[in-house]
């Protein structure tokens, strides 16, 4: 019975020291040498890939938690310098709306650990060890991350695309096809004619800057595809750059780390084609402007015509204005697409105010009084009201009804004193104006039908003579022809400076 108990005993150790050569490394099942402590590599040449990768990566050589280290210039021990490379496939889906873009290519991060060159045990090994995920797994890897990333996933169709290559003097290459959505933060000041600037961050996770840093390839550290094609941008060109990342108590990056975090940014510098928006928006929005012009080739009396053509050009600019604004995200400032819009319906308006006031003028009964027919008098006369005209009007008519009550009191005693009448009378000139403010005296002592005689008088013309006269219509239709030369030209005017604007400051 106690030789069963032995035997028992020696199986159950056999087994618990099987299960623990196990999981000290999954490669552990390639190896041949199952000596206790640590595999040799005396026989390296001899090994295959795998059997020689399990026994570099065996636990009493090499711990995947510790990060490799590298030796300064003075013998110190000092961080790993890690070299990313970025090959860009495809760019596309810059969305206005969301402030994103994707972004797909080839990310290469390339670092040296001592701990896996073979070259000293396995001499005539001259190709490096290929492998993917199951290599990758048992190393030790950088973690970076994307900072600014909405989305990102490795891509693959069965597996994850990953390539791992480690070369004879410990040089590890870590390559994966990756697509990611990105954050770009954008200004639409100028929209649409603006360059945006997207930027793609490239940062350390666990390791602060005393253990890792990042560094970018000294040659093509940002390359893009030959055959990369943009459909509303146009790529101008691209910069990239290293900096450091500070984690404290108040940012709170890499959660309960402190410190300084390497980072790695590249930047690519977009600017929006305008063929689209000058085809379907500019050119449009000219056009109808434009169109609300031809009211001033109509009278003033055509009501219905005037206000149908106003209101539908009215609205037809903002529906337009309205379908070009959904393609961008809603901003607190003012854009240059909106400054366009926004002056176009000011001069469309401003043909709907215009028929409004020629058409209250049309329907005046008085006519307008002025000294000469030229722009000046007749906007003073149309637009500023003339009280002190109005008062003399006033005045006039009461000294002529006192000299009509005066002559005839005068008749009635007899008529033997010498009586003046001042008549206001217009007095037509040569050039057939009408000068209103001429007055003829009577003296009993001129001749006339009577037996008696008249002497004439003039009394000097006051400073508001009146020299031509103009009926509403009449001044309806002179608004109306300098309308139709004043629009134009404004609008000449403003695109001259909205143009200059986008293209030259």
């Amino acid at each position: 019975m106690s030789h069963i108990i032995a035997n028992i005993g020696l199986l159950v150790a056999l087994c618990s020291i099987c299960v623990t050569g196990a999981a000290v490394n999954k490669y552990s099942f390639l190896d041949t040498d199952t000596s206790s402590t640590c595999p040799s590599l005396d026989d390296a040449n001899l090994l295959t890939h795998s059997q020689l990768i399990a026994r570099l990566t065996n636990s009493c050589r090499y711990d995947s938690l510790d990060p490799p280290t590298a030796l300064t210039d003075d013998g110190q021990e000092g961080p790993v310098d890690v070299y990313a490379r970025f090959y860009i496939n495809v760019l596309k889906n810059l969305d206005s709306s969301d402030l994103q873009f994707s972004v797909q290519g080839l990310l290469q991060l390339r670092y040296f650990d001592s701990r896996l060159a073979f070259a000293q045990y396995a001499p005539n090994r001259k190709q490096a060890i290929v492998g993917e995920a199951s290599l990758r797994d048992v190393l030790w890897l950088p973690h970076i991350f994307l900072a600014n990333e909405q989305s990102s996933s490795v891509m693959g169709i069965n597996d994850q695309d990953v390539l791992t290559t480690i070369s004879p003097d410990g040089m590890v290459i870590i390559s994966a096809r990756i697509q990611a959505t990105l954050y770009c933060w954008m200004n639409f000041r100028n929209f649409p004619f603006d360059e945006q600037s997207c930027t793609t961050v490239l940062e350390s996770w666990m390791y602060n800057t005393s253990l890792l840093q990042l560094h970018w390839e000294p040659e093509n550290a940002v390359s893009f595809d030959t055959q990369l094609q943009l459909t509303e941008y146009d790529l101008l060109n691209s910069t990239y750059n290293e900096s450091i990342r500070i984690s404290d108590a108040f940012s709170m990056t890499h959660g309960a780390l402190v410190g300084n975090y390497s980072t790695l940014s590249f930047t690519v510098v977009l600017t929006r084609e305008v063929g689209y928006y000058v085809m379907d928006y500019f050119l449009p929005s000219i056009m109808i402007v434009a169109i609300s012009w031809v009211s001033f080739w109509l009278q003033a009396d055509q009501t219905p015509a005037r206000t149908t053509l106003g209101c539908t050009t009215l609205l037809s600019f903002i529906t337009l204005s309205q379908s070009q604004e959904k393609n961008l995200s809603k901003v607190s400032y003012i854009t240059m697409s909106e400054v366009w819009f926004l002056v176009c319906t000011f001069f469309i308006f401003g043909s709907l105010v215009e028929f409004a006031f020629v058409n209250t003028i049309w329907r005046r009964n008085n006519n307008l009084e002025l000294k000469k027919r030229t722009t000046k008098y007749i906007v003073k006369s149309t637009f500023v009201p003339n009280l002190k005209r109005a008062k003399q009007r006033s005045f006039n008519r009461s000294q002529s009804s006192l000299s009509s009550c005066s002559l005839d009191k005068s008749a009635t005693n007899g008529g033997s004193n010498n009586t003046v009448i001042t008549i206001e009378t217009p007095i037509i000139i040569a050039d057939g104006l009408s000068r209103g403010n001429s007055s003829l005296s009577l003296n009993d002592n001129a001749t006339t039908d009577g037996g008696s005689t008249m002497q004439l008088t003039q009394t000097p013309p006051r400073s508001n003579q009146t020299f031509a006269t103009m009926t509403p219509k009449e001044v309806s239709l002179w608004i109306d022809r300098k309308m139709r030369f004043v629009f134009p030209l404004a609008f000449i005017v403003f695109n001259a400076l909205f143009w200059t604007l986008v293209y030259c400051l």
